[in-house]
Protein backbone atom coordinates (compact mmCIF):
# COMPACT_ATOMS: atom_id res chain seq x y z
CA UNK A 1 0.00 0.00 0.00
CA UNK A 2 2.78 2.07 0.93
CA UNK A 3 4.70 1.52 -2.12
CA UNK A 4 2.01 2.20 -4.49
CA UNK A 5 1.62 5.68 -2.74
CA UNK A 6 5.08 6.11 -2.93
CA UNK A 7 5.64 5.18 -6.52
CA UNK A 8 2.24 7.33 -7.39
CA UNK A 9 3.97 10.25 -5.63
CA UNK A 10 7.52 10.29 -6.44
CA UNK A 11 7.26 12.82 -9.32
CA UNK A 12 5.50 15.24 -7.62
CA UNK A 13 7.67 14.72 -4.66
CA UNK A 14 10.74 14.88 -7.14
CA UNK A 15 9.17 18.18 -8.62
CA UNK A 16 8.58 20.14 -5.22
CA UNK A 17 11.87 19.22 -3.73
CA UNK A 18 13.48 20.52 -7.07
CA UNK A 19 11.43 23.58 -6.59
CA UNK A 20 12.57 24.47 -3.42
CA UNK A 21 16.49 24.18 -4.09
CA UNK A 22 15.56 26.41 -7.08
CA UNK A 23 13.46 29.29 -4.32
CA UNK A 24 16.60 28.38 -2.20
CA UNK A 25 19.07 29.62 -4.79
CA UNK A 26 17.00 32.48 -6.33
CA UNK A 27 16.81 34.22 -2.85
CA UNK A 28 20.44 33.60 -1.84
CA UNK A 29 21.08 35.42 -6.04
CA UNK A 30 18.42 38.25 -5.17
CA UNK A 31 19.91 39.12 -1.60
CA UNK A 32 23.32 39.63 -2.65
CA UNK A 33 22.28 43.24 -3.65
CA UNK A 34 20.83 43.58 -0.50
CA UNK A 35 23.77 41.79 1.44
CA UNK A 36 26.22 43.89 0.10
CA UNK A 37 24.42 47.28 0.87
CA UNK A 38 23.65 46.14 4.20
CA UNK A 39 27.05 47.18 5.28
CA UNK A 40 28.47 50.00 6.28
CA UNK A 41 31.77 51.56 5.35
CA UNK A 42 33.99 51.13 9.14
CA UNK A 43 38.11 53.10 8.73
CA UNK A 44 39.70 54.87 11.49
CA UNK A 45 37.12 55.29 13.97
CA UNK A 46 34.74 56.47 11.55
CA UNK A 47 31.83 54.43 11.48
CA UNK A 48 28.40 53.77 9.88
CA UNK A 49 29.09 55.52 6.24
CA UNK A 50 26.77 54.20 3.91
CA UNK A 51 24.87 55.73 1.07
CA UNK A 52 25.62 57.62 -1.07
CA UNK A 53 29.36 56.47 -0.29
CA UNK A 54 31.03 53.31 -1.61
CA UNK A 55 34.19 51.46 -1.90
CA UNK A 56 35.73 49.49 1.01
CA UNK A 57 33.88 46.86 1.57
CA UNK A 58 30.97 48.10 -0.57
CA UNK A 59 30.07 47.92 -3.89
CA UNK A 60 29.63 50.38 -6.06
CA UNK A 61 25.85 49.83 -7.34
CA UNK A 62 25.81 50.71 -3.14
CA UNK A 63 26.17 54.60 -3.55
CA UNK A 64 26.81 56.98 -6.50
CA UNK A 65 29.31 57.92 -8.83
CA UNK A 66 31.44 60.39 -7.31
CA UNK A 67 30.93 59.21 -3.30
CA UNK A 68 33.23 56.63 -3.75
CA UNK A 69 35.89 56.44 -0.61
CA UNK A 70 38.88 54.69 0.11
CA UNK A 71 40.63 53.33 3.61
CA UNK A 72 44.34 54.17 3.52
CA UNK A 73 46.41 53.86 6.60
CA UNK A 74 43.14 53.86 8.49
CA UNK A 75 42.37 57.04 7.51
CA UNK A 76 38.90 57.06 5.46
CA UNK A 77 39.85 59.72 2.40
CA UNK A 78 37.17 60.89 -0.44
CA UNK A 79 38.57 62.52 -3.72
CA UNK A 80 36.71 65.56 -4.74
CA UNK A 81 37.76 67.47 -8.07
CA UNK A 82 41.37 65.81 -7.69
CA UNK A 83 41.83 67.08 -4.41
CA UNK A 84 42.04 64.35 -1.34
CA UNK A 85 40.18 65.27 1.82
CA UNK A 86 40.12 63.43 5.00
CA UNK A 87 36.17 62.56 6.11
CA UNK A 88 36.03 63.80 10.08
CA UNK A 89 32.54 62.83 10.11
CA UNK A 90 29.08 62.05 8.13
CA UNK A 91 25.46 63.38 8.84
CA UNK A 92 22.94 61.18 7.21
CA UNK A 93 20.08 63.31 8.70
CA UNK A 94 21.17 66.62 6.59
CA UNK A 95 23.02 65.05 4.80
CA UNK A 96 26.41 66.11 4.74
CA UNK A 97 29.59 65.54 5.02
CA UNK A 98 32.70 66.77 7.42
CA UNK A 99 36.26 66.89 5.66
CA UNK A 100 39.59 68.45 5.73
CA UNK A 101 42.00 68.67 3.10
CA UNK A 102 44.81 65.71 3.13
CA UNK A 103 47.10 68.42 1.81
CA UNK A 104 46.56 71.05 4.77
CA UNK A 105 46.32 68.66 7.31
CA UNK A 106 49.22 69.15 9.80
CA UNK A 107 50.75 71.67 7.63
CA UNK A 108 50.30 75.14 6.14
CA UNK A 109 52.47 74.04 3.60
CA UNK A 110 51.62 72.10 0.68
CA UNK A 111 53.70 70.18 -2.02
CA UNK A 112 51.40 72.55 -4.80
CA UNK A 113 48.89 75.29 -3.91
CA UNK A 114 45.57 74.34 -5.55
CA UNK A 115 42.48 76.08 -4.28
CA UNK A 116 39.55 74.20 -2.96
CA UNK A 117 37.26 72.99 -5.49
CA UNK A 118 34.04 70.94 -5.30
CA UNK A 119 31.59 69.27 -8.26
CA UNK A 120 28.34 71.56 -7.41
CA UNK A 121 26.47 68.32 -9.01
CA UNK A 122 27.59 66.43 -5.95
CA UNK A 123 28.47 68.84 -3.37
CA UNK A 124 27.49 72.48 -2.17
CA UNK A 125 28.47 75.03 0.68
CA UNK A 126 26.25 75.06 3.35
CA UNK A 127 25.99 78.22 5.57
CA UNK A 128 28.47 78.55 8.14
CA UNK A 129 31.44 78.47 6.33
CA UNK A 130 34.21 81.26 6.00
CA UNK A 131 36.93 81.07 3.09
CA UNK A 132 40.43 81.18 4.50
CA UNK A 133 43.20 82.72 2.16
CA UNK A 134 46.60 81.64 2.27
CA UNK A 135 49.80 83.71 0.68
CA UNK A 136 52.66 82.17 -0.19
CA UNK A 137 56.10 83.80 -0.36
CA UNK A 138 55.06 87.26 0.36
CA UNK A 139 57.26 90.43 0.44
CA UNK A 140 57.45 91.27 3.66
CA UNK A 141 58.55 94.97 3.23
CA UNK A 142 54.78 95.65 2.06
CA UNK A 143 52.57 97.23 4.87
CA UNK A 144 49.11 95.18 5.05
CA UNK A 145 46.80 94.73 7.67
CA UNK A 146 44.28 91.73 8.84
CA UNK A 147 46.62 88.92 8.57
CA UNK A 148 48.12 86.32 10.31
CA UNK A 149 52.07 85.03 9.44
CA UNK A 150 53.71 82.04 10.09
CA UNK A 151 56.58 80.45 8.49
CA UNK A 152 56.44 77.05 6.84
CA UNK A 153 59.83 74.92 6.78
CA UNK A 154 59.89 73.19 3.84
CA UNK A 155 62.49 71.32 1.20
CA UNK A 156 62.83 74.74 -0.65
CA UNK A 157 63.49 76.36 2.73
CA UNK A 158 61.47 78.67 5.11
CA UNK A 159 58.06 80.31 3.30
CA UNK A 160 56.53 82.87 4.72
CA UNK A 161 52.55 82.67 4.64
CA UNK A 162 50.40 85.49 5.24
CA UNK A 163 47.05 84.01 6.78
CA UNK A 164 43.45 85.80 5.82
CA UNK A 165 39.68 85.33 7.16
CA UNK A 166 38.46 88.37 5.29
CA UNK A 167 39.20 89.39 2.33
CA UNK A 168 42.39 91.29 1.42
CA UNK A 169 41.84 94.59 0.27
CA UNK A 170 43.65 94.20 -2.73
CA UNK A 171 44.95 90.95 -5.02
CA UNK A 172 48.17 90.08 -3.16
CA UNK A 173 49.23 87.77 -6.43
CA UNK A 174 48.01 89.83 -8.88
CA UNK A 175 50.34 92.76 -7.27
CA UNK A 176 53.17 90.19 -7.06
CA UNK A 177 53.40 90.82 -3.73
CA UNK A 178 52.86 87.14 -2.74
CA UNK A 179 53.41 84.25 -5.06
CA UNK A 180 50.64 82.10 -4.78
CA UNK A 181 46.83 82.42 -3.16
CA UNK A 182 45.08 79.21 -2.05
CA UNK A 183 41.29 79.60 -0.63
CA UNK A 184 39.98 76.30 1.73
CA UNK A 185 36.97 76.58 3.39
CA UNK A 186 36.59 76.88 7.59
CA UNK A 187 34.10 76.95 10.11
CA UNK A 188 33.01 80.60 10.74
CA UNK A 189 33.29 79.80 14.62
CA UNK A 190 36.64 78.68 14.07
CA UNK A 191 37.63 81.09 11.53
CA UNK A 192 35.76 83.82 15.10
CA UNK A 193 37.97 82.09 17.16
CA UNK A 194 40.77 82.33 15.39
CA UNK A 195 40.72 86.29 15.37
CA UNK A 196 39.63 86.19 18.93
CA UNK A 197 43.26 84.41 19.82
CA UNK A 198 41.22 81.14 21.08
CA UNK A 199 42.23 78.90 18.41
CA UNK A 200 45.41 78.17 15.73
CA UNK A 201 45.05 78.42 12.21
CA UNK A 202 46.11 75.31 11.73
CA UNK A 203 43.66 73.79 14.27
CA UNK A 204 40.89 76.00 12.20
CA UNK A 205 42.05 74.25 9.08
CA UNK A 206 42.19 70.72 10.79
CA UNK A 207 38.32 71.17 11.96
CA UNK A 208 37.62 70.61 8.12
CA UNK A 209 34.60 72.09 6.74
CA UNK A 210 31.20 70.85 5.97
CA UNK A 211 29.85 69.97 2.48
CA UNK A 212 26.04 69.94 1.76
CA UNK A 213 25.15 66.50 -0.50
CA UNK A 214 23.37 67.00 -3.62
CA UNK A 215 21.13 63.86 -3.19
CA UNK A 216 17.26 63.16 -3.18
CA UNK A 217 17.69 61.95 0.37
CA UNK A 218 13.52 61.76 0.78
CA UNK A 219 13.75 58.78 -2.19
CA UNK A 220 16.55 56.98 0.36
CA UNK A 221 14.63 57.51 3.68
CA UNK A 222 11.48 56.23 1.80
CA UNK A 223 13.61 52.92 0.64
CA UNK A 224 15.10 52.24 4.32
CA UNK A 225 11.24 52.46 5.72
CA UNK A 226 9.99 50.06 3.37
CA UNK A 227 13.07 47.40 4.55
CA UNK A 228 15.24 48.15 1.93
CA UNK A 229 19.20 49.17 1.25
CA UNK A 230 19.49 52.47 -1.47
CA UNK A 231 21.83 51.94 -4.35
CA UNK A 232 22.03 52.66 -8.40
CA UNK A 233 21.52 50.18 -11.32
CA UNK A 234 23.31 49.73 -14.73
CA UNK A 235 21.84 52.86 -16.34
CA UNK A 236 22.64 55.49 -13.26
CA UNK A 237 19.10 55.45 -11.97
CA UNK A 238 17.80 54.69 -8.06
CA UNK A 239 17.53 51.43 -7.52
CA UNK A 240 15.90 50.11 -3.74
CA UNK A 241 17.34 46.64 -3.13
CA UNK A 242 15.13 44.69 -1.07
CA UNK A 243 15.31 40.86 -0.01
CA UNK A 244 13.35 39.50 -2.58
CA UNK A 245 15.00 41.40 -5.86
CA UNK A 246 15.70 45.56 -6.80
CA UNK A 247 12.49 47.89 -6.75
CA UNK A 248 12.68 51.53 -8.38
CA UNK A 249 11.56 53.03 -5.13
CA UNK A 250 10.16 51.03 -1.96
CA UNK A 251 10.07 47.41 -1.64
CA UNK A 252 7.01 45.26 -2.33
CA UNK A 253 4.76 45.12 0.81
CA UNK A 254 3.71 42.14 -0.17
CA UNK A 255 6.95 40.56 -0.97
CA UNK A 256 8.85 38.42 2.02
CA UNK A 257 10.81 40.77 3.76
CA UNK A 258 9.89 44.19 3.29
CA UNK A 259 9.24 46.76 5.96
CA UNK A 260 11.97 45.38 7.77
CA UNK A 261 11.21 41.62 8.28
CA UNK A 262 13.25 39.40 6.81
CA UNK A 263 12.67 36.71 4.49
CA UNK A 264 12.38 33.28 6.41
CA UNK A 265 15.09 31.28 3.76
CA UNK A 266 16.47 29.02 6.90
CA UNK A 267 13.06 27.92 7.43
CA UNK A 268 12.54 26.79 3.52
CA UNK A 269 15.70 25.05 4.01
CA UNK A 270 14.51 23.19 7.27
CA UNK A 271 11.29 22.35 5.06
CA UNK A 272 12.98 20.78 2.30
CA UNK A 273 15.28 18.75 5.13
CA UNK A 274 12.72 17.74 6.88
CA UNK A 275 10.72 16.68 3.61
CA UNK A 276 13.32 14.36 2.47
CA UNK A 277 13.91 13.04 5.94
CA UNK A 278 9.72 12.03 5.96
CA UNK A 279 9.91 10.74 2.36
CA UNK A 280 13.22 8.13 3.45
CA UNK A 281 11.34 7.21 6.29
CA UNK A 282 8.47 6.24 4.76
CA UNK A 283 10.39 5.05 2.48
CA UNK A 284 12.37 2.88 4.78
CA UNK A 285 8.48 1.37 6.25
CA UNK A 286 7.50 0.49 3.36
CA UNK A 287 10.94 -1.89 2.69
Amino acid sequence: MHSLLLQSLFPLLLITSVLLINVELSLCQDNEQYTNCSEAINCGGIGGISYPFWGVNRANYCGLPGFEVKCQDNVLMINISSINYRILKTDSTAPSVTVARQDYWGTLCPPTYVNTSINFSLFNYPSGLTSMTFYYACNTSITISGYTSEVCSTNNGDITVWSFTQNPPVDLVATRACTAGVSVPVFTTAAQALEANRTTIQEAVDEGFELGLEIDNVECNSCVQSGGKCGHNATGGFSCFCLDQAYAAVCNAAAPGAQGTSVPLHSLINYRIEFQDWWHQQFFITS
